[in-house]
């Protein structure tokens, strides 16, 4: 008994822990605590029974909780933001993936505090006596079937006949649906929960609405059409005005644009999907609800409107090209009901050029302007480019940063800023490359945006870029330069589709 209370103790002072970490104050409800408390009681009681260890388990909830926490404040001091349900999704992310997410937070510290973790958990495995008799075969099959209740106690309350009463109750306690607002007064896992189950009772009517307003039609014989999303990237020329002469290929071709401004993202730092669903489909956070924080991970499973998809109806052919892993947020799944007809990834660039890790805009601008070249001008392609993903670090020393302002050289990241702007000026010797593929072809269009800002400080904090503004463009060959216009980037479809009218 003794045992067993002190794992009872780990798990709830895990618990409380939690809450103080996240400043939820006292719950509105029993109903909430209890629902806060549940996957901590849950998860304590699937250890317990996988293991049979109750001191093994506590320290099992407690690592995880820590894990959580630790999730938690680096993403709010990064990324500005909490952690919402939709990151359930990136933790397989994070295994598959580690350097765009262990980097931010410290690998080596990662790495040790996880081998600390696991030692210990092996150590007390072996040194606590089981509640019960066990043999190899039975602790085998109870660690199974734990795993599986575990799976069942998320996929469950999901499904209906449960689903629209959870809602109904969870809706009672009149949830803000700001992530922020809802974890100070209910808890995290109460609000993890709660917006999980909103979310997925509202989706269906939420994607109908999108498909029934649509977009506008796109006129046939445009030539080939290029959209570009820029990983990471802010026009350097409103940054400071040492920088005004970095960029010429962009420079001439904002002036030039049909149509050119300031974009308001969706995002900060990271979730470059936010964004490039808004650009795509013209879906911005209004339209998505609680599904905005990870619009691929459900929403844009089915088919949704785009300018692919009106490409695509006017006899284009549609291809996607992005230099990195196609299942990378189920990107493989997302891009075909966007109207894509083929969606061209990493494969395609075993052999390219890297700088940082990433494959080189360059290198992508090439490839791209070679399927201008062979497919002629019934082509719209979307490019997702990467090689300013961050971090921003010795992986980038290939080469030298590029140089900063004056200004900027006492910055504790000025390092970091300088390689980014190297990459910033690679996508500008990207643009001439794509503006001469047009050429060749005699007509088409250059679409340009940036996803979000970098999650570096220093100029992105000064004032004119403190608010996460990136810069779009749309570009015509032979087209009459047109006016500035700020918008938000899920009114560029509806925006750039007129203008092909």
């Amino acid at each position: 008994m003794l045992r067993l209370g002190l794992g009872l103790f780990l798990a709830i002072a895990t618990w409380i822990g939690l809450r103080r970490m996240v400043s939820a104050g006292r719950a509105p409800s029993i109903g909430v605590l209890l629902l806060d408390i549940c996957p901590i009681a849950t998860g304590f009681g699937l250890f317990l029974f996988g293991t049979g260890r109750p001191i093994l388990a506590g320290i099992g909830i407690a690592a995880l909780g820590f894990g959580l926490g630790l999730a938690d404040t680096m993403k709010r001091l990064i990324l500005r933001e909490p952690v919402v349900f939709a990151d359930r999704s990136e933790l397989f992310e994070v295994i598959r993936h580690p350097r765009f997410y262990l980097a931010f937070i410290g690998t080596g510290f990662m790495v040790v505090g996880a081998g600390l973790i696991v030692a210990l958990v092996l150590a007390l495995a072996w040194a606590e006596p089981p509640l019960w008799a066990v043999t190899t075969w039975g602790t085998l099959i109870r660690i199974i079937l734990a795993a599986i209740l575990g799976r069942l106690a998320f996929v469950l309350p999901s499904r209906p006949p449960l689903l629209q009463p959870l809602r109904r109750r969870y809706e009672s306690w009149a949830p803000s649906r700001d992530p922020e607002v809802d974890i100070g007064r209910f808890g995290l896992l109460a609000t993890v929960i709660m917006h999980a189950t909103i979310a997925r009772a509202e989706r269906p009517a939420r994607r109908a609405a999108v498909i029934a307003r649509g977009l506008p039609s796109l006129r046939a014989g445009q030539g080939p059409i290029i959209l570009w999303q820029a990983e990471s990237f802010v026009d350097v020329r409103r940054l400071s005005p040492d920088l005004s002469d970095r960029l010429p290929n962009i420079a001439r071709l904002s002036a030039e644009a049909r149509q050119r401004g300031l974009l308001e993202v969706p995002a900060y730092g990271a979730n470059t999907i936010r964004t490039e669903l808004a650009a795509l489909a013209g879906i911005g956070p209004e339209d998505l609800g609680l599904d905005r924080f990870n619009p691929y991970d459900a929403f844009a499973r089915a088919p949704l409107p785009s300018i692919a998809a009106q490409a695509r109806a006017a006899g284009y052919h549609t291809v996607c090209v992005h230099p990195y892993d196609l299942n990378f947020y189920a990107r493989d799944k997302v891009m075909p009901g966007l109207g894509f007809d083929r969606f061209i990834g990493l494969e395609a660039f075993r052999d390219a050029e890297t700088d940082g890790g990433y494959v080189t805009d360059m290198t992508l601008a090439r490839f791209v302007a070679d399927l201008v070249a062979k497919d002629g001008p019934d082509l719209f392609v979307f490019v997702i480019s990467i090689e300013n993903h961050g971090p921003w670090d010795a992986m980038h020393d290939g080469r030298p940063p590029a140089l900063l302002p004056a200004a900027w050289g006492d910055l504790p990241d000025a390092v970091q800023i300088g390689r980014w702007l190297r990459h910033v000026e690679a996508a500008d010797g990207a643009m001439a490359v794509l503006r001469a593929g047009l050429e060749q072809a005699g007509q088409g269009w250059l679409g340009f945006y940036g996803d979000h800002h970098p999650s570096l400080s220093g100029p992105f904090l000064a004032p004119g870029a403190a608010d996460g503004r990136t810069d779009y463009w749309l570009w015509q060959l032979a087209g009459a330069p047109g006016e500035s216009i700020d918008i938000a980037a899920d009114e560029l479809p509806e925006r750039w589709l007129s203008l092909m009218r």
